[in-house]
This record gives C-alpha cells, sequence and structure tokens, in this order.
C-alpha cells in the first residue's frame, strides 16, 4: 500500500515551505485585533461553513465557548451551522442561500464579528451573510483558499491558504483556527498557557531564557559542535539528533571559540554563514551561539530533555552530561557515520 500519511505530510510541508505567509501573517494580526477588540467590547463572533468547513466553524465555537489552552471565562461564539430545525427550517422557507444569512440577522448586532470559511471563497450562503453583515455593520472575516473570491471582495480581511488543493487549504485553516483561538485567550485575559517557541531559527543569547521556557512543554534535544566544514557525517547526526525529540536545538561554537580550539588559521566559515547553513536543514529547529570553550553554560540555561553527542565521545566525557541527568534527562551517543569526518577532508586538502 502507498505511504498516504507521508505523502500527504509532505504535500502539507511544500505549501508551508512555500507559501507566503508574511502576508497571511500581516491579515492573521488583522483579523486577531478585530476578535479581540469585538470581544472586550461584549459582542460576539458568529461563524459559518459548508461542510468540512462547517466542521471547523463549531470547532472554533467549541474552543472559544469552552476553552482552548487554560481555564478561563467563557466567551461569547455561535457557529450557525449547527441548529438543525432552525437550519432546515430556513432551507425550507427562503432557500439554502439564506441559511446564514437569516441567522446574521437573527443574532448580529453592530460591534458582532462574522467569520467565514470557504474553501474555494465563492460559497453562495457565506456571500449572502456577508453581504447581511456589511449592511448591519458586523465585522466580516473570510477563511478562504489562495485565489481572489467573492468573500475577498466583501471582506474586512481575508485569511488566504495558499494553495489550491482542498486538503491542503483546510489544513492550514485549522492551524489559522488554532492561532486565533490561542490569540483571542492570551490578548484578553492576558495568560499563555505556555511561552511561544521562536518563530527563528537563529537565536542570539539574550533570546535563550525565552526558549528555555517555551522548550519546557517538548522533548528537546541538544547537540553541539563548530561545523565549520558541513559534510554527509554531520547532516548524519543532525538527522539522527532530531529522531530523538520533538525539537532540536545546535549550539554552535562563536569564531573565537573555534579560533582557541582549533588554532587561528581557523573557521573556515564565520559564525553567520556556519548557523545559515545549519538553519537551512530541516532537523534543526533552533541555532544558539556560545563564546566559551564547551556548552556548559548553554547546556545548564536551556535544560534539555536529550543531550547527544556522535561516538568519538562516551557519556562520561560529554560536557553537561551530569547535569542533564541530574534534572531527569538523558545521554545518547550516536555511532558516526564512516567515511566522514571533517579531519579527513582537511588531510585530504592539505595532501
Amino acid at each position: 500500500m502507498k505511504h498516504y500519511f507521508l505523502d500527504d505530510l509532505q504535500a502539507l510541508k511544500m505549501v508551508i515551505n512555500t507559501s507566503k505567509f508574511s502576508s497571511l501573517a500581516e491579515n492573521f494580526d488583522k483579523a486577531a485585533k478585530i476578535l479581540v477588540k469585538s470581544l472586550k467590547n461584549g459582542n460576539k463572533i458568529l461563524i459559518c461553513g459548508n461542510g468540512g468547513s462547517a466542521s471547523d466553524a463549531e470547532h472554533m465555537a467549541g474552543e472559544i465557548v469552552g476553552r482552548f489552552g487554560y481555564d478561563r471565562p467563557s466567551l461569547p461564539c455561535i457557529s450557525l451551522c449547527t441548529p438543525s430545525a432552525t437550519f432546515t427550517a430556513i432551507s425550507n422557507d427562503y432557500g439554502y442561500e439564506k441559511v446564514f444569512s437569516r441567522q446574521v440577522s437573527g443574532f448580529g448586532k453592530v460591534g458582532d464579528v462574522l467569520i467565514g470559511i470557504s474553501t474555494s471563497g465563492n460559497s453562495a450562503n457565506i456571500v449572502e451573510a456577508f453581504k447581511t453583515a456589511k449592511e448591519m455593520n458586523i465585522s466580516t472575516i473570510a477563511l478562504t483558499g489562495s485565489k481572489d473570491s467573492k468573500l475577498s471582495a466583501l471582506a474586512d480581511v481575508t485569511l488566504r491558504s495558499s494553495s489550491a488543493k482542498t486538503p491542503r487549504i483546510q489544513e492550514i485553516h485549522s492551524i489559522l483556527i488554532h492561532s486565533l483561538c490561542r490569540a483571542i485567550e492570551d490578548e484578553i485575559f492576558n495568560k499563555a498557557a505556555s511561552p511561544a517557541l521562536p518563530n527563528k531559527k537563529i537565536l542570539s543569547g539574550n533570546e535563550i531564557k525565552t526558549l528555555a521556557e517555551a522548550i519546557k512543554a517538548y522533548k528537546s534535544v541538544f547537540t553541539n559542535g563548530c561545523f565549520d566544514i558541513l559534510h554527509p557525517g554531520h547532516v548524519y547526526i543532525l538527522n539522527e539528533c532530531r529522531k530523538q525529540g520533538e525539537l532540536l536545538i545546535v549550539g554552535l561554537n562563536s569564531d573565537a571559540s573555534i579560533k582557541r580550539l582549533k588554532g587561528e588559521s581557523r573557521p573556515y566559515h564565520k559564525f553567520e554563514d556556519r548557523a545559515n547553513v545549519l538553519a537551512a536543514l530541516e532537523a534543526v529547529d533552533y541555532v544558539i551561539g556560545f563564546d566559551e570553550d564547551t556548552p556548559k553554560e548553554l547546556i545548564e540555561a536551556l535544560t534539555p530533555n536529550i543531550l547527544i553527542k556522535g561516538g568519538d565521545y562516551t557519556p562520561e566525557t560529554v560536557v553537561g552530561a551530569d547535569w542533564v541527568t541530574s534534572h531527569g534527562g538523558k545521554v545518547v551517543i550516536i555511532p558516526l557515520l564512516q567515511g566522514h569526518s571533517t579531519t579527513a577532508i582537511l588531510n585530504s586538502k592539505n595532501s
């Protein structure tokens, strides 16, 4: 049988890696601010969608009325997809195109927000609901696919999933819904279930404390090195490291640190270049530089769950091993990939 799940996971990763998410993030912020302002002012959110998008609407309403990340007071949100008697009565008496607009006119008031979820952006009943919302001065937010649509023309803010494939659109919509729910809770109640992970890969020293708090909710893996000449052996080790947990942090020696350890002729590549190459690897989640000869201070600041080094080390010779194990973590030694080493490359170059 084909690997359907892995195929779809790879397809989603390709959408995420190639999408223009900067514009989506900007529109997301606008949408979140509209929702937070409305709820803070005592208004409510109305949500509608068809098929799978109807399930998304119910899902989001449940998270907002109930809870998303932590216990807090309930917030008002209504899915317009759930009242079966109302839904079928409107469909029967006015036509299916009116099932949402009729409810908007009954439930909505100035200051409320209507969210419409449509993969095509052209669902006739949601378009009618948006028209009614406009007449009532109700703000509108559309979740659609990548193309221009009737909803994008009507909405105050449109959150476009950068794909033309319905499954990928719906998967991005799910992420957007979760992020909107988190934003609503955190902004209104000024409390986060846990600190968010940094949204960039290369971190500076003053961001270590923030990362240390954020990774407490994850099974974190740490390894370190100079990575002055990146070769297949390094890539193999990093891929194996990433398999051990939920995120991989790489401690990277600074240029000054490498000079002290390797001599004045090193490094061959400056820190910025080495960090960028590591950050480009799929296995690596975060890169943090350290100026000391060893990553001891960095390891103690992060306290990862798993500390990993290559097969040229033993658990007793791994810096930071005692700290990690004393905090409930473990040390893992991964055998080196035979035939690949920085020393061999340099010896070959100099021969």
